[in-house]
């Protein structure tokens, strides 16, 4: 499927500019997050929405051409954070153990976030057998990965650079779905299988070194 197809199904129709129409689609999306922790995505309904946000139902549609676009919205929200706070968490890294305790503050971060946010999950489950998203997702954990990748390859000898990138790039989408894992479970028993996958990964990530 082309980039085009996903942008023309998946964007937003307009930005707002003017506050009347910023506070319209802020409604929107607020009606839409409580709808989501109600109810889940498979019952959320364009008709539901614009009722819970007090707006006609044209006027949500002149946002979003169809649900889709609403938990595209989401999701770029969440991989917003995502990718801004991870370019921001590498700016000098000397040593192999900073960067280990970096990238655990960071899963623990996220860990954190999500937990707490009633889309998140919600809106990941939605996208897993749609190809659009899983498209978006592909191109997230690209670019997560160039970001680390970037910070960190000095801390390994050249010659080893392509595996460090693959192993970078599975530890990251392994940690995704640790912390999903983690979302579903109590508290106490999350957090032992959190400690267990930072001391995992930081066994395997560095070996090479320099």
């Amino acid at each position: 499927m082309t980039s085009r197809k996903i942008s023309s199904r998946l964007q937003l129709r307009k930005k707002p500019q003017q506050e009347r129409s910023i506070q319209r689609l802020d409604a929107i999306m607020e009606a839409a997050v409580d709808l989501i922790a109600e109810h889940g995505v498979a019952n959320l309904k364009m008709t539901d929405i614009a009722a819970r946000a007090g707006v006609p139902i044209g006027s949500l549609y002149q946002f979003f051409p169809e649900k889709a676009a609403i938990i595209r919205a989401f999701h770029d929200r969440h991989t917003t954070i995502v990718q801004k706070r991870t370019s921001e968490a590498f700016p000098d890294v000397r040593s192999v153990d900073q960067a280990i305790e970096m990238l655990s503050q960071l899963l623990d971060e996220f860990y954190r976030i999500y937990r707490a946010d009633r889309t998140y999950l919600p809106v990941w489950m939605a996208g897993m057998t749609d190809r659009d998203f899983q498209e978006l997702n592909i191109a997230h954990l690209e670019r997560l990965t160039e970001i680390i990748f970037g910070a960190l390859k000095h801390l390994v000898a050249p010659e080893h650079h392509a595996v460090f990138r693959r192993r970078l790039h599975m530890q990251l989408y392994l940690s995704g779905a640790l912390v999903r894992f983690a979302m579903v479970r109590d508290e106490a028993s999350a957090e032992e299988y959190m400690a267990e996958w930072k001391s995992m990964g930081a066994r395997t990530l560095f070996e090479f070194a320099a």
